[in-house]
């Protein structure tokens, strides 16, 4: 199975366990099982940035990253992705 990243969280789908699933019950080609249950989204975040505060406290630091920076970097992932990218 190819790697995938969530294009809700970013989250790296590696594993069939770590993909959410469709109404149909066949798994997401987009999201994962943290986000995306039964073709619904099960964490709703009402915007990119609520996204990002949900998220950055899983984002490891790089070098002497601030935690601005972090944040940063975090909310550019997330603008890139498939669910944030209209928001």
């Amino acid at each position: 199975m190819e790697a995938k990243e969530c294009q809700s969280c970013a989250m790296p789908m590696t594993k069939s366990d770590d993909f959410g699933t469709e109404k149909c019950g066949s798994a997401s080609a987009d999201y994962c099982c943290h986000c995306y249950n039964s073709g619904e989204f099960t964490w709703h975040a009402a915007s990119l940035d609520e996204a990002v505060d949900g998220n950055v406290s899983f984002w490891e630091k790089e070098g002497d990253e601030t935690d601005d920076q972090l944040r940063t970097r975090v909310k550019e992932e997330f603008s890139k992705l498939k669910r944030w990218k209209t928001a």
